[in-house]
């Protein structure tokens, strides 16, 4: 890609970056971060044949994985109304281009951030903590979704304390369907 090409690239990637931010109210931090990632993109050729509002996209979710922040990928679905598929693939070019190793995306900090949009008691939280720390120490959370079992946990824990929580309602908070909570949790209910 030619300077002036790239450069122009780069000014729409940042607009359009910027509306992303500001609708899911992510840090300042995270936006630079995103720009610097974005540039490597451009250097690689990354984007050639691919949808600029992908690779934005892709590049946003990248820069929250890497720097540990609780945005998940239906989180910036959510605000962009793209599609999962698009976004993905571009996240694999993006880790396969650059190298790059993302850490996993922590299991609290997917459970604080539920208790909070939903407003759980701290037995609820505290309970949930532990069906989470019995599967971790059952090797039952390796290649799962941490939100959907961050929110399958909370499922039960509110069960077991007589706390009313729809699936419905937890899965729009977590932005899952109630078929992935309930397949998580049958898991949890056999390792309990």
């Amino acid at each position: 890609m030619n300077e002036i090409l790239a450069d122009n690239h780069l000014r729409i990637a940042i607009g359009k970056m910027d509306t992303i931010k500001n609708k899911l109210v992510l840090p300042d931090t995270l936006r630079e971060k995103s720009i610097r990632l974005y540039k490597k993109v451009i250097e690689r050729n990354i984007p050639k044949g691919r949808p600029i509002d992908a690779m934005v996209a892709a590049t946003i979710y990248a820069a929250c994985r890497d720097s540990d922040t609780p945005c998940t990928l239906n989180d910036i679905i959510g605000v962009t109304g793209l599609r999962k598929k698009s976004i993905a693939k571009c996240y694999r070019a993006i880790l396969t281009n650059l190298d790059l190793q993302m850490p996993i995306l922590d299991i609290d900090r997917c459970v604080l951030r539920i208790a909070k949009n939903m407003r759980v008691s701290e037995k609820v939280k505290e309970q949930t903590m532990t069906i989470l720390d019995n599967a971790k120490k059952r090797n039952h959370l390796a290649g799962k979704d941490p939100m959907g079992v961050a929110a399958a946990a909370i499922y039960l824990a509110s069960t077991d304390n007589g706390e009313k929580i729809s699936q419905g309602e937890l899965a729009r908070t977590a932005m899952l369907t109630e078929v992935t909570i309930r397949s998580r949790c049958k898991g949890l209910r056999s390792v309990r």
